[in-house]
């Protein structure tokens, strides 16, 4: 099959794998865009009025980076170098509007912390939304101050200090099951194998797949999270190497093939 102007359709997937073990890690299936850098630097060699004789070719590179329209855990593992572990009780910081009704009112969660100090601050809220008088926490309800049992999530407040209706926020420390990175400072990103599968077709419309593989592509730790009106995207970068265990000093690999194409038989399978 001779393959000569294409046009590359569609990016369907990025895999990445573990390079020691083969192990998958993660895919991207929501690409909006990817890009493969390929540069190489070039200095003249050059004689008398400085013309130029040759030119002497080294230190080629290759860098691929793209952004996915999800974030993704696995791409997350692998830029920070750290990996996701699932906990029983694992500690968040929780906003709670609560309101208060007979000098008492109940926290939606269980607070944690020091007996006595479950719950960090706790506000009375202004008509105006804003915050306002700051109560503590103590063994018992008084002028400016207010008791809190964890295994029931009662608050209760000085006799008659504030009306029913009255808006309190209280800001507090829950225990929940969750999944959480811990991005550690002195852990860094990891490397593993690429492979960039995409749909082509050349001039007559038949319709090609193509995979770029790298096989030892190392991350960067580089990335940030637009939040807000924009859209968070997952952006990435990663560098090929050269060395990997049986590359050769490939950098990268370009393979065509039809979209059904079969399985290849050894000629010794073949006439076996």
């Amino acid at each position: 099959m001779n393959i000569n102007d294409i046009t590359i359709t569609s990016l369907e997937t990025i895999t990445a794998f573990d390079i020691v073990t083969g192990a998958y890690r993660f895919t991207l299936d929501e690409l909006q865009n990817a890009k493969i850098a390929n540069t190489q630097d070039k200095t003249d060699i050059t004689g008398k009025g400085g013309r130029k004789l040759n030119s002497l070719k080294k230190n080629k590179a290759v860098v691929v980076s793209g952004t996915n329209g999800l974030v993704s855990g696995g791409l997350l593992e692998m830029q920070t170098g750290s990996e996701f572990q699932t906990m029983e009780s694992a500690p968040i910081q929780w906003t709670d509007y609560i309101t208060i009704e007979g000098n008492s009112a109940h926290t939606t969660y269980i607070a944690v912390g020091t007996a006595g100090n479950e719950i960090e601050s706790l506000y009375i809220k202004n008509t105006d939304g804003t915050l306002g008088e700051i109560l503590t926490q103590d063994a018992t309800a008084g002028d400016g101050k207010f008791s809190y049992d964890p295994e029931t999530k009662v608050i209760l407040f000085a006799e008659g200090a504030y009306e029913d209706g009255t808006e309190v926020i209280a800001y507090y420390t829950r225990n929940i099951k969750a999944d959480v990175l811990d991005n550690i400072s002195d852990t860094y990103s990891e490397k593993c194998k690429l492979y960039i599968d995409a749909f082509a077709e050349d001039k007559c419309a038949n319709v090609y797949r193509i995979q770029f593989y790298i096989p030892k592509a190392d991350f960067s730790g580089n990335f940030d999270f637009e939040m807000g009106d924009n859209q968070t995207v997952h952006a990435f970068e990663a560098e090929s190497l050269a060395g990997a265990c049986g590359s050769n000093g490939s950098l990268w690999t370009y393979t065509i093939f039809g979209a059904n194409a079969e399985d290849a038989v050894a000629e010794d399978e073949a006439g076996a």
